[in-house]
This record gives structure tokens, C-alpha cells and sequence, in this order.
């Protein structure tokens, strides 16, 4: 299993004393834990696996501020914000709900305190962490689960009685996105692609090819699944994962969508291990073959299909020997 730990450390200490493109990072660590071993491993794991998690890890540490792209060169920051997860601000804000009606204010100060952003030095991870509380309070409003009266957050009384469940549930889904993180960009393309098909397969659908296409000459499409009815009609499914911790924007969803159009893929799927901007929401909305899904909807496949979550005696748990 890779060593996040470790290779956070890594990543800071390479980038300690010089900057470093992207990709020149991700050779230059590689190369320096590769253990010459005829199959090909480093003590981290798999060369290609241990690729995919650094890239994942520069991402994240990027999008929180750990670390500066600027003109196509990687820095580390002077201060070092926390890294933050929306399911794990989900899970904590219906924590604090759960115990009384709470403010926006109260809410963020509280979270703040629960996260340890007050206790750092840099702004940043506060402002990743009140966008994240905007964007959760939004959900979970539309959802039913939350109530605004009075200027408090609440949670709906229709909803209490089953409030331990839904705790439950929301750990869960944050336990199994993290472990999907760390495992990962190249983990996730096979994850999402077996996870899709096992879904389709369920709905009917016959899988008759399913495959990553794989490098970075891939043209904006990370996998493949052909599909046939019991008609005989016959789809194909362009796929573009990404395991990363921001949200995903318009600009990417859009040029994905023409990636599909151009190759002539009868649907597209767009899946993230985060969430999709309003606009970008709005955009596949719009759009009759091409869908997004999201943190919620692979962890609602996961557990429907059992793959990466298992059932054991009326409960749901992770399944470790995939995770």
C-alpha cells in the first residue's frame, strides 16, 4: 500500500530547496524510490500505482496550498494549510448539528476548531474550508436533512429519528473516498471503469469491451465500456476520472464533452472524486449524453453495487482487501 505519509515528505523535501515542473517531480521521486527489482516495485508499491499517487498528492497538496504552480513550475509555500475534505466537513457539520441549531457564524467557528484551521498560520485552508461549509450547507438543505429558521441551521425534525443511520452512512462515504484518493489517479480509472460496468451490467446491459486506454496521449478519455442490449443496440461509453479533492469547473467538463463528440462516443461519463461547480453542473444538465458523477454517486454505486463497499449482517463496511 503507498505510503502517503511518507511520500508527502517526499514531496516537500524535493521541492525544499528548488522548484520543479510537474512532471520532472513526479520522474525525479519515482526514480529515487525505485528498488531495482526485475517486476518492476519500489518500496512504496507498483511503479505505475506510485505514479498515480504522486500526481494525486500534488494535486491535493496543491489545491490546498501546500504548494505554488506558477508558469508550469511547482513550489512549496511558506506556511502549510491543512488538507480538507467535503465528505469529512459533511460528516462533522451534521456532528455539531446533531447537538443544537447552530448559526453560518457559530458553524464556521466551530469547524475551524474541529479542523485546526485557526491554529495555522496561512488563510488559505480557512477559505477552502468556508467555501466547503457553503457548499455542504447547500446540499444537505436540498436534500431535506438540514433546515434554515431563524438564521440557525437545524436539522429537520422528520430526519432525526434516523440520524444515527445517516451518521453512519456519511462516515462511510468519507472513509471510502479517502481511500480511493490515496490509492491514486491510475487506481481510480480502473475502480470507476469496473464499478460502471458492474452497474450497467445490472440494468440489463450485456459489457462487451471495457478497458483504460491509459497514458497521456489518451485525448482527454481515460477509459472505454461497450455495451450492447438485448435488442441489439449498441453504445459506447468514453469515460474521464478524476481522483482529486477540488471541484471540477465548466472548462474541464466542456472539454471533455468535446473530446467525446469528436471521437463519436454515443455517451460520456465524467467522474470525479470531488463534485462539479455550479456551472459545471449546469453545463451537463444541458447535455442529453453526457452525465457527471460525483462523490455521491459513486459511493450510492458502491454500496449498490458492492464493489469497494460490502454488506455484512444489515450494515455496510469497506471492503479492505480492494481498499
Amino acid at each position: 500500500m503507498i505510503n502517503r505519509k511518507r511520500l508527502y515528505k517526499e514531496i516537500l523535501t524535493a521541492l525544499g530547496k528548488t522548484e520543479l515542473g510537474r512532471e520532472e517531480l513526479i520522474r525525479s521521486l519515482t526514480e529515487k524510490l525505485l528498488n531495482c527489482s526485475p517486476i518492476g516495485e519500489c518500496p512504496l508499491g507498483p511503479v505505475s500505482e506510485l505514479r498515480g499517487a504522486i500526481g494525486a498528492l500534488v494535486d491535493e497538496m496543491t489545491a490546498n496550498g501546500v504548494l505554488k504552480e506558477e508558469n508550469g513550475t511547482l513550489r512549496r509555500e511558506a506556511s502549510k494549510p491543512l488538507a480538507l475534505r467535503a465528505e469529512s466537513c459533511e460528516k462533522e457539520l451534521i456532528a455539531l448539528l446533531s447537538e443544537r441549531s447552530m448559526t453560518r457564524q457559530e458553524l464556521r467557528g466551530a469547524l475551524e476548531k474541529r479542523f485546526g484551521t485557526d491554529r495555522t498560520a496561512s488563510k488559505k485552508d480557512d477559505s477552502i474550508l468556508h467555501s466547503l461549509i457553503g457548499h455542504v450547507i447547500k446540499r444537505l438543505t436540498s436534500f431535506g436533512l438540514i433546515t434554515l429558521e431563524a438564521g440557525e441551521y437545524r436539522i429537520a425534525p422528520e430526519k432525526r429519528a434516523r440520524l444515527e443511520d445517516i451518521s453512519e452512512m456519511l462516515a462511510l462515504k468519507s472513509e471510502l473516498l479517502a481511500r480511493i484518493h490515496a490509492k491514486g489517479g491510475e487506481f481510480f480509472e480502473h475502480y470507476i471503469l469496473t464499478l460502471l460496468s458492474k452497474h450497467l451490467a445490472s440494468t440489463g446491459k450485456t459489457i462487451t469491451e471495457c478497458y483504460v486506454t491509459g497514458g497521456s496521449a489518451d485525448g482527454g478519455i481515460d477509459g472505454i465500456i461497450k455495451t450492447v442490449d438485448s435488442l441489439g443496440f449498441r453504445e459506447h461509453l468514453m469515460i474521464q476520472a478524476k481522483n482529486r479533492l477540488e471541484m471540477t469547473n465548466e472548462t474541464a467538463v466542456r472539454g471533455f464533452y468535446g473530446a467525446v463528440c469528436a471521437a463519436q462516443g454515443t455517451r460520456g461519463i465524467f467522474a470525479t472524486t470531488s463534485d462539479f461547480h455550479p456551472a459545471a453542473a449546469e453545463f451537463l444538465d444541458g447535455i442529453d449524453n453526457c452525465v457527471g458523477v460525483n462523490a455521491d454517486m459513486i459511493f450510492r454505486l458502491a454500496c449498490e453495487c458492492q464493489y469497494g463497499v460490502k454488506r455484512r449482517e444489515g450494515s455496510y463496511i469497506i471492503d479492505t482487501k480492494l481498499l
